[in-house]
């Protein structure tokens, strides 16, 4: 396997200087060999690029869908024409400025440099709202907020005629003062790096971390992510990306009004993202091609020089809305991922590169000496929900030297047990704690942290994400929080799952079987003191049971775990634990070895309907 550097850095940053040499390249060619107009439309399209790579940023790695984007370039743009707009042009636009804006005067640089900075300040404020929120892959508070936010700032463009000039005619550079952008060197330059810090950035641990949260934001918490940290890195770049290509419009336009960023821009940008691939840093940049030349293709088509008829009823002004819409409406139905997914062109190296873990689980079981023992304790569980008591004083202890099996009949509450301790439910009354670390309270990616770690009962694996990367990933989210236990590395994990073959394969792509065995690894990659396992064995066979039996002790074995288990298969159950605790209705009703619990009276009326030896 490719080492860290190669494969997180110098591999996407070929990849990324490829892509930007293609880009820029055929972007001069097409100005050279196209007519006048061509130029301008060359240095449109790539600075369109440049804010396309910063929305890209946040909604392809956070998979928050935002229409605020635009309004932080609008914020970026109005503040940079006013450091840069020359003092005797804000004397006839502005006189009555606030704060002395009217006698500032900066170069474009510092201007622009300013103006980003301005705007990720405002951008911080609105990610803490997000945050608040609850900002997630697919939430709508997130999309209202920013899309209220977008408004508010055109609204403030229009009617803040002291700073802005008003809607009517907006502020601008000529024809007094200083020149507006000359050539494309800037434009090229800034491209670059923001084409590298969007690549880098997606191999950054914040990049990794926030993929994972995209695809599964519950599970993501379970591993230890925090999504709202990681979602706040991606808000602020992309904001100063955005800025910045913000900032270069109102200079090669050499105006500014409200119009310039608001909801159409908005609809291109967008559409450039969706077209392309939101997750691709490359699709970004293809959807930005290939809608700019669809909207110079439908421009030209309405314009006064085509005369068809037979076609005037489409051929008509609006025609590059309609083609934006139309474009953005049948890719989200027939091709959501875009036309790259998220492919990247160093991906192909890597796979070419990768080589298949030659250790053997044997020799690399010499890991530390024994840990100390660590207890997880549930005291006196209360769980309500409304007037429903899910757990009724529930207890339950468990060493990091067993396997404890927890069983009882549907609806008696061992799921939500296993909520409770992992932070996913508050509990009402009761405690828990982790030796004498106390979890009450906590939020679930912190006990995560603290070393409980939990699979459930329906898969929440990262369906987009390779079966190393989902590993990976989950080893990433500890990192740093790890005190004195093992965690394997990903190499031998896949190993020791039987994932060798298939871990390449995107985790959405597995069968039933390969996807659990990979729930089980990406927990043990967390390094965890406790392993809560919600029905492992769910649908499977009395083989693959079997199996799971000695994958679950052979990597709970690696970690030095301690595993919580919640099944129905007896065979199961009995198989792999070392005691049991049974639940009716809330409560504990017998505790022991499993031929214990087997005999009990109460066990064989509760949940085995009988004795063991009858019909039901």
């Amino acid at each position: 396997m490719p080492n860290a550097l190669v494969r997180r850095l110098l591999l996407p940053l070929a990849g990324s200087l490829a892509t930007y040499v293609l880009l820029v390249g055929g972007g001069i060619m097409y100005a050279t060999i196209g007519n006048s107009a061509s130029d301008g439309l060359v240095t449109q399209m790539l600075i369109n690029a440049i804010v396309v790579l910063g929305i890209q940023i946040y909604i392809g790695n956070t998979g928050v869908l935002s229409f605020g984007h635009v309004a932080f370039g609008a914020i970026a743009g109005y503040a940079f024409a006013i450091f840069a707009i020359s003092p005797e042009r804000k004397a006839a636009q502005i006189p009555n400025a606030p704060f002395g804006l009217a006698e500032v005067d900066l170069t474009p640089l510092q201007s622009s440099l300013i103006a980003a900075c301005i705007a990720v300040v405002v951008a911080f404020v609105i990610g803490m709202g997000l945050a608040r929120s609850g900002a997630r892959s697919g939430a709508v508070a997130a999309t209202v907020i920013t899309l209220a936010l977008l408004f508010v700032v055109h609204e403030v463009a229009k009617n803040w005629i002291d700073l802005t000039r008003g809607g009517k005619t907006g502020l601008s550079f000529s024809p007094l003062g200083r020149v507006t952008l000359q050539g494309r060197g800037w434009v090229y330059l800034a491209l670059l790096l923001s084409l590298v810090a969007a690549r880098l950035f997606k191999e950054t641990k914040s990049g990794r971390l926030a993929h994972a949260a995209r695809e599964d934001d519950l599970a993501a918490r379970s591993m230890g992510i925090h999504p709202a940290v990681q979602q706040m890195i991606a808000l602020l770049l992309s904001v100063f990306v955005v800025s910045i290509g913000a900032t270069l419009r109102v200079f090669e336009i050499g105006s500014i009004n409200p119009r310039l960023f608001f909801f159409k821009y908005t609809l291109l940008t967008l559409t450039m993202l969706i077209v392309g691939g939101r997750n691709s840093v490359t699709g970004a940049l293809v959807g930005v091609v290939v809608i700019s030349l669809g909207s110079e293709l439908t421009r030209y088509l309405a314009g006064p020089s085509v005369e068809l008829p037979f076609l005037n009823w489409i051929l008509r002004n609006g025609l590059t809305d309609v083609f934006l819409g139309v474009s953005m409406v049948g890719f989200m139905i027939f091709r959501p991922d875009g036309l790259l997914g998220s492919w990247e062109p160093d991906h192909l190296v890597i796979r070419r590169l990768a080589k298949r873990p030659t250790g053997h689980l044997s020799e690399v079981r010499q890991i530390q000496n024994r840990l100390q023992q660590d207890h997880l304790h549930a005291t006196e569980v209360v769980v309500d929900f409304g007037g429903f008591r899910a757990l009724d004083g529930a207890s339950l202890t468990a060493s990091t030297e067993e396997v404890v099996g927890l069983i009882g009949p549907n609806g008696a509450g061992k799921t939500t047990l296993l909520n409770a301790i992992t932070g996913l439910v508050t509990p009402s009354a009761g405690s828990i704690r982790l030796d004498r670390e106390v979890l009450d309270d906590l939020p679930s990616h912190l006990i995560a942290q603290a070393g409980v770690v939990r699979t459930f009962q329906n898969l929440r694996l990262f369906p987009a994400l390779s079966v190393e990367e989902n590993i990976g990933v989950a080893r990433l989210a500890v990192a740093g929080h790890i005190v004195d236990r093992p965690q394997p590395e990903v190499e031998l994990l896949i190993s020791a799952s039987g994932l060798t073959e298939l871990r390449h394969r995107r985790a959405g792509e597995l069968d039933y079987g390969n996807a659990r065995r990979l729930e089980l690894a990406r927990a043990a990659a967390a390094a965890p003191r406790f392993l809560l396992l919600d029905e492992p064995t769910s649908g499977m066979g009395d083989l693959e049971s079997e199996e799971m039996i000695h994958r679950i002790r052979e990597i709970a074995s690696l970690v030095q775990a301690g595993v919580v288990v919640v099944d129905h298969d007896l065979n199961f159950i009995t198989g792999i634990c070392d005691r049991v605790y049974v639940l009716d209705q809330g409560k504990v009703i017998s505790v022991g070895t499993p031929n214990e619990v087997s005999l009990d009276p109460l066990v064989q009326v509760a949940y085995l309907g009988g004795p063991i030896g009858s019909s039901n």
